[in-house]
């Protein structure tokens, strides 16, 4: 990578915008400033004061980032009555708001919009005038000097009335206000200087003086200011671009591989709308291929980054596979460059767009069948999934498995792999380095091939039962999908969680002995909010259970909806609770023989059996005064 430092003239710069020759990469969010942040601009350029450097790259290299003018250039040009801008010859990756400000304020005949305070949709026109006698005396508060009006160039007070009229040259005149759209318009400018003192000596009064001390201690500088220009070259490679943009851009919000592939494909010679393609392939990874189905509620939180991190994995397995081949089996160091299958941003940014496209298909399909494994798995909603980078992974494994993926022994082993990692919380931590070895290694398993040892390394710690209390906990999401998975019924319905159902009837963990009920007798609050207490039920169940004793609520349950004991015991063991238990309100017996029962689910889930006592992991704070309901917030 090469580059370039040299100060560069603002009225060559602000020229070249307007040309077109200087433009925006496609992925620069929009222009945000307000009147307050440009008027200071302004006020510091004029004073000389730095402003800092601006980054560039030139356009016609290896990152072809598809080009946009800045804000307010075409109207300008359409107004002024020019043709199309000339193509990009540089990208301005940082001092987009900074640009965008001066030419808005300097250039051109129409007002510019800015932002309005405390405001981040509501946008406002102004001009930018600059009040001469102020200016003179205000030493180094010049910002005080600068002022900005609207459209109709009429500024208002408080309470609506007119204060200062600047609609017509007389009335820039008498009120002293320059316009600094003409500050760069030699000819404009002068005529306004000689028309401005004339004006004032039509009235018996010199404003000479003034005059020529406004253009030398202020306008001269101004049209004179430069500023320094760091200019990336052509052969710069798409992924240090990406890393230097947003080394100086530290004060706006981190672009993420999305938005900067978006930049790239848009930019190709064969060029791909990256969110337009993501839009449509959501809709039907959401409700199949002709948008035909029910919508599949686990992905509502699907993002075009998981897509991508997804298709990189297909990506590259493929071509490490390719590489095995052509290498010779024996050859220890010839394996150890094969090429790393890999969701890391990096392999994001080098991924080029035939590969997308020649991979894309199969990633789309594998979401697909990733989102009808889950709602096997009865995962149902994507806040229940107990990371969302699993599903990811799901994706690429049944993308690079492809029919090996299919058969019900398949399914088995995506079972297994998918309890042990959330009941074990492993992509709980280093979940890109987990993507890549389970893109790797699950998907030959599922075609045949060993189990991987980090599956045999995955456990389950049975006393983390009693630390399980909150929805952040990947453990937590997983119980309750176990328990819907088991066929779990609702207490007052005996509906379980189906698919076709759940939407409008869902089930969300609730306590079994109440809060309240459990406080009173005196029992410590880790014991009765954790998952050893809880079940999926309807919130109707939830609202009749109330705060009572569970032997007074299930014999307000067989009575106001007709269930018989034997009715609501065979409910009850559906959720693995033991109904005499709860008929007897022995807290204590529940919780230990809940807690067998559930360690029970979770090794017939696992495939192994759990362990035994040791260091629980740490469990984050989050409680709630009521959060049998709180729960169910996202």
């Amino acid at each position: 990578m090469t580059f370039e430092t040299n100060p560069r003239f603002l009225r060559d710069l602000l020229d070249q915008a307007h040309q077109g020759r200087l433009q925006l990469p496609d992925f620069q969010r929009s222009y945000v400033w307000g009147d307050d942040d440009v008027r200071s601009l302004i006020a510091s350029i004029a004073r000389g004061y730095p402003v800092g450097a601006l980054l560039t790259l030139r356009a016609g290299g290896e990152v072809n980032f598809k080009p946009r003018l800045l804000e307010g250039v075409e109207a300008a040009r359409q107004a002024a009555g020019q043709g199309p801008a000339a193509a990009a010859e540089e990208l301005l990756l940082d001092g987009q708001q900074r640009i965008t400000s001066l030419y808005g304020a300097l250039i051109g005949a129409l007002p510019m919009r800015v932002r309005k305070p405390q405001s981040e949709r509501i946008h406002l026109e102004r001009y930018y005038y600059l009040d001469v006698p102020r200016a003179m005396e205000s030493g180094e508060d010049l910002e005080s000097a600068i002022i900005g009006v609207p459209r109709d160039r009429l500024l208002r007070g408080r309470f609506g009335g007119i204060e200062r009229d600047l609609s017509s040259r007389e009335r820039e005149f008498e009120e002293e206000c320059l316009p600094l759209k003409i500050v760069f318009d030699q000819g404009t400018l002068m005529e306004w200087l000689w028309k401005y003192q004339q004006f004032w000596t039509d009235r018996g009064e010199d404003r000479g003086q003034r005059a020529n001390r406004l253009m030398t201690q202020l306008i001269q500088p101004l049209q004179s200011y430069q500023m320094p220009v760091i200019r990336l070259s052509r052969d710069t490679s798409r992924e240090a671009v990406c890393l230097v943009f947003e080394k100086v851009n530290v004060g706006g919000k981190k672009l993420d591989a999305f938005e900067l592939v978006t930049a790239i494909f848009a930019g190709s010679e064969d060029p791909l709308d990256l969110r337009r393609d993501w839009e449509a392939r959501h809709a039907r990874i959401a409700r199949g291929p002709h948008l035909a189905g029910q919508e599949n509620r686990v992905f509502d939180d699907l993002r075009g980054l998981d897509f991508l991190q997804a298709v990189s994995l297909s990506i590259t397995h493929a071509r490490r596979r390719a590489e095995e081949a052509r290498i010779a089996s024996d050859d220890p160091d010839a394996r150890a460059r094969l090429p790393q299958v890999s969701a890391r941003r990096d392999a994001l940014l080098a991924m080029r767009l035939a590969d997308f496209r020649a991979h894309a298909g199969a990633v789309e399909d594998g979401f697909r069948e990733a989102g009808k494994f889950l709602n096997s798995q009865r995962i149902l909603w994507s806040r229940d999934l107990p990371y969302p980078a699993q599903l990811v992974a799901l994706a690429a494994i049944i993308a690079i498995a492809g029919k090996a993926a299919q058969s019900a022994a398949a399914k088995e082993k995506l079972a297994l792999w998918f309890w042990r990692t959330s009941l074990a919380e492993d992509y709980g931590t280093s979940p890109e380095f987990k993507l890549a070895r389970d893109a790797e290694e699950v998907a030959r398993w599922l075609a045949g091939g060993p189990e991987p040892e980090r599956m045999r390394l995955l456990t389950f710690n049975r006393d983390r039962l009693h630390t399980l209390r909150v929805r952040l906990s990947a453990a937590y999401r997983a119980f309750s999908a176990l328990l819907m998975r088991e066929g779990c019924r609702d207490f007052i319905t005996g509906q379980t969680a189906e698919i076709s159902t759940f939407g409008n009837d869902p089930m969300d963990l609730h306590h079994i002995f109440p809060r309240a009920w459990c406080a009173k007798k005196g029992f410590r609050r880790e014991e009765y909010d954790s998952i050893l207490n809880k079940t999926p039920l309807t919130a109707a169940s939830n609202r009749a259970i109330g705060g009572a004793a569970p032997s007074e609520y299930l014999a307000r349950l067989e009575r106001d909806h007709g269930l018989s004991p034997a009715q609501l015991d065979d409910i009850l063991r559906s959720h693995l609770i033991e109904p005499d238990f709860l008929r007897r309100d022995d807290f204590e017996g529940f919780i230990a023989d809940r807690e067998e029962k559930l360690a029970a689910l979770a090794a017939r889930a696992m495939g192994r059996e759990v362990v035994g006592a040791s260091q629980p992991p740490a469990e984050p704070e989050f409680e709630s005064a009521d959060d049998d309901y709180a729960e169910d917030a996202r």
